[in-house]
């Protein structure tokens, strides 16, 4: 076994057993906040790459285990809300005064 082979255990995640923790319950609380969330598995099925999308900016990352999503999840949670509630606060309607033109 070489260096690169290293990498990955060559098994497929369990994408059930990583999403069955209380890292599901936050990812569900950014999309409610307003977060695009997007899951999906590597090319070779040995990790979950998840990728957290707010107002055109994004972060992805690879997971194998639910303890290291969850970790994630945690110091991901308290970035993306304030995001979410910034792009919500700058979005509302506001009223708008319009200027005089120097004739």
């Amino acid at each position: 076994m070489g260096w690169f082979d290293e990498g990955g255990s060559g098994q497929t995640v369990d994408v059930v057993a990583l999403l069955d923790s209380k890292s599901s319950e936050m990812l569900w609380a950014m999309v409610n906040a307003g977060a695009l969330i997007s899951l999906g598995l590597t090319s070779d099925g040995g990790a979950l790459g998840l990728t957290v999308t707010v107002d055109g900016k994004w972060r992805r990352e690879y997971f194998r285990e639910s303890g290291q999503m969850e970790l994630w999840c945690e110091e991901a949670m308290a970035p993306v809300l304030d995001a979410c509630e910034a792009r919500r606060a700058s979005s509302e309607q506001r009223g708008r005064t319009r200027g005089t033109r120097g004739r």
